[in-house]
């Protein structure tokens, strides 16, 4: 899957949710601008959402945890590779000199970014990111990625459950978001 389209699923997902806890349906607010103009794509979003992380009963709440916990993985596992990709002598550190030897053989858009995520590493401020260092930017990474407002309103997505099942469908989040005609 698409880092940007499962984080703009994640996004909606998440804003459908906050809608929903607020009763938006009812009243304009970031539902309303969000489904309004579109619910059947919408619903195809959620859809997607809930048959790649649910199963034939639909999305539960192991099944957000797990969308959670892959988000901010890939989030985390990317930001690190960066680093690692960096480190020559392969102590798992990323020191100055490696840094320039990385940018000269960057493009030059690169290089500020390079240096942009070395200085934000470097927590210590010695000219060196080390592995603990390297690990919290990961996790940095995968919180910016995913933060945990948005996380909660994933997992308020279960006040959709409607059947007491403990499992989300596409059905009752179509019956949320659409008029009762529209629906099924």
């Amino acid at each position: 899957m698409a880092e940007v389209g499962m984080g703009r699923l994640a996004t909606m997902a998440g804003l459908m949710a906050i809608g929903l806890a607020r009763g938006a349906l009812a009243q304009a607010g970031p539902l309303d601008l969000l489904v309004g103009t579109d619910p059947d794509r919408f619903i195809a979003r959620m859809t997607d959402l809930i048959a790649g992380f649910g199963g034939p009963n639909g999305l539960t709440a192991d099944g957000i945890a797990d969308y959670i916990a892959l988000e901010r993985a890939g989030a985390r596992a990317t930001a690190m590779r960066r680093m690692l990709s960096m480190d020559l002598d392969g102590d798992g550190a990323l020191d100055r000199v490696e840094l320039a030897v990385n940018q000269r053989a960057a493009k030059a858009s690169a290089r500020g970014q390079m240096e942009r995520q070395f200085v934000a590493a470097d927590s210590d401020r010695d000219g060196r990111v080390s592995q603990v260092e390297m690990l919290a930017d990961g996790q940095r990474a995968a919180l910016r990625a995913l933060g945990e407002d948005e996380a909660d309103a994933l997992r308020a997505l279960m006040s959709l459950d409607r059947d007491g099942d403990a499992a989300v469908t596409r059905d009752e989040v179509a019956t949320a978001v659409l008029p009762v005609d529209q629906a099924t």
